[in-house]
């Protein structure tokens, strides 16, 4: 039964055009199942599957011309990389401090990337996976919203 809610979840979120409709329609319409009956279920074995499946949909990313395009943002990549991580950790070590927060679930949390690998992940570390999802589902909801704008505001001064 969980599952029939999260696929149609999904589609509603695909036919509302959210910002990652299939995921965060099928979030809510499960939040809300569990909410209301509390008998949402889903087999632990499913983590693995899940895990399996998104790997591989990242590696569907990667091709011959991806590999050779690395060269050209090589400096670019180690400095993105490099400020993400310092960043996440200094603002997950802040949140943790701040709100009390275990400090697992918050550098999750404030770990750069998509919200179900991220999530999967933390819930493999002990990480509180229900939170970790809702706060980058609004982390995602943020940026989708306000990031247009910003970049057309400061696309005016170039």
């Amino acid at each position: 039964m969980t599952i029939l809610i999260g696929i149609t979840g999904g589609i509603i979120g695909i036919k509302l055009k959210l910002p990652a409709g299939a995921l965060f329609g099928a979030m809510v319409a499960t939040a809300i199942y569990n909410l209301l009956c509390n008998k949402g279920y889903i087999p632990p074995q499913l983590d693995t599957v899940m895990q399996i499946v998104i790997g591989t949909m990242i590696g569907l990313n990667f091709n011959l011309e991806t590999v050779k395009g690395l060269k050209s943002v090589f400096f670019a990549a180690v400095i993105m990389v490099i400020g993400l991580l310092v960043f996440s950790l200094i603002l997950g070590w802040l949140i943790s401090r701040l709100t009390g927060m275990d400090l697992i679930t918050a550098l999750f949390s404030a770990s750069p990337g998509g919200l179900s690998n991220i999530v999967l992940i933390s819930k493999a570390y002990g990480g509180q996976a229900h939170i970790v999802a809702l706060l980058h589902t609004l982390r995602l909801v943020a940026v989708v919203v306000f990031m247009p704008v910003i970049v057309q505001f400061i696309s005016r001064f170039k």
